[in-house]
């Protein structure tokens, strides 16, 4: 009987696809990959719902923050104060552009660098970015790293406490470099709010409870999109999903709704504290994320694409939200009739052509990460984020990577010149 709903399930998926845009989600036609994240996405166990109470303001359980605590003081009175590195002068984007991927990349000195002029110029900003780091990049991959980030990204009184910023700055840079990286909140994030086949499932179930077809206190059965957008339908949203300034309250009662007997204490705290102290969409996300993929698999690299010799920085740190980024692509655009050819045919003009790029840029080399979380679940919706076109058509960006592949030693060569003009 379940596998028959499991089943049904999975036609009902098809069915959206092929009702929505024959033409383009045929069913048979879908990707090997997608079609087993499909699957693994439908066929999740179902569990009885167990309702925790209690509010993001005070969360009720604190049993892991008292345990990450004494690991906090572990770890940082390991570390001497460590000076900061001088470094050319950069604006606060670039930096944390270099802070968050040489976090990816376990590049612990070029994080450090980065630190270092962030704490000597915007300290504020440096303290704000270190939790959304965690949630973004590491997350599901060691909770305890992620909590710790969060605690101390958002403590001053915690850190004078730990020995003073510079100490703890080192230390929580160091195990956020060295620590299993994990991207499923985001990807999630970028799947729930972009899929239109999600945004009308979304419709549909604010329907039925609006109806009282939906029970309002049942578990999130279908997988870890089903449990987003269920979550997302209770917390208010039901057409685009706000990556901030949400309503915190009404994002930890959907979380507290969702929770099951079997959740994992240190994730519900996790993704409370985290909505708590930052107010991120990818909080609740990282939520939904682990608990529908309790699957432990051992980390593994990423393939990260040939660099040309560092210039001043490496080249992927430039992506699509620097002026230096941006520049480099630019500069792309205008040197390869390709890429500006497939610009001119499926190019919408909701973002700029360098951002196009950019967004593109991003699936290749800057979102690359060492010590990744192997997950069947994580690397379905990897390759489902990294389906959805931004300004472009998702049917188009196969052949967009294509012609950036074969073109990426100009792409290089282009961030390469635009890196050595700023810093002249």
């Amino acid at each position: 009987m379940a596998i028959a709903r499991y089943a049904f399930a999975v036609q009902i998926f098809a069915h959206l696809m092929n009702k929505r845009a024959p033409s383009l989600y045929k069913p048979t036609e879908l990707n090997p990959l997608l079609q087993i994240f499909l699957c693994s996405i439908v066929i999740t166990r179902v569990t009885n719902a167990s309702a925790k109470n209690g509010d993001v303001t005070m969360l009720s359980l604190n049993f892991c923050q008292d345990a990450i605590l004494g690991r906090l003081h572990d770890l940082t009175a390991s570390y001497t104060a460590r000076s900061l590195t001088s470094l050319p002068t950069f604006d606060r984007y670039l930096a944390a552009s270099l802070l968050q991927k040489a976090i990816r990349r376990d590049e612990f000195e070029l994080a450090w660098q980065a630190s270092s002029f962030l704490l000597e110029n915007f300290p504020d900003y440096f303290w704000r970015r270190v939790p959304i780091i965690a949630l973004e990049d590491i997350g599901l991959g060691d909770l305890d790293v992620t909590m710790m980030a969060i605690m101390v990204g958002t403590n001053a009184e915690l850190r004078v406490r730990l020995g003073g910023c510079t100490t703890v700055a080192n230390a929580i840079i160091h195990a956020m470099a060295a620590a299993t990286k994990d991207r499923s909140s985001d990807d999630l994030y970028d799947v729930v709010s972009r899929c239109h086949i999600l945004r009308e499932s979304r419709i549909a179930l604010f329907e039925a409870a609006e109806t009282e077809e939906m029970p309002r206190h049942s578990p999130p059965v279908g997988g870890v999109l089903h449990t987003a957008n269920l979550m997302s339908v209770r917390a208010g949203f039901v057409g685009d999903l706000p990556s901030a300034g949400i309503n915190k309250k009404v994002w930890a009662d959907a979380i507290n709704r969702a929770a099951s007997d079997g959740t994992q204490e240190r994730l519900i705290e996790t993704s409370l504290l985290g909505l708590q102290k930052t107010g991120s969409i990818l909080a609740p996300m990282l939520f939904a994320a682990g608990e529908c993929d309790r699957e432990i698999g051992p980390a593994t690299d990423d393939i990260f694409l040939d660099s040309p010799p560092r210039t001043v920085l490496p080249i992927w740190v430039l992506g699509q939200h620097t002026r230096v980024g941006l520049e480099g692509f630019r500069k792309y655009v205008g040197m390869s009739q390709k890429i500006r050819d497939f610009l001119v045919e499926f190019a919408d003009g909701s973002v700029s052509r360098p951002r196009v790029v950019g967004a593109l840029i991003f699936r290749m080399d800057c979102g690359q990460l060492r010590h990744r979380r192997a997950s069947l679940a994580a690397s379905g919706l990897k390759t489902y984020a990294t389906s959805l076109g931004w300004g472009i058509p998702d049917l188009a960006v196969p052949q967009a990577l294509s012609i950036i592949r074969e073109e990426f030693d100009l792409v290089n060569e282009c961030r390469s010149q635009a890196l050595t003009e700023y810093f002249k």
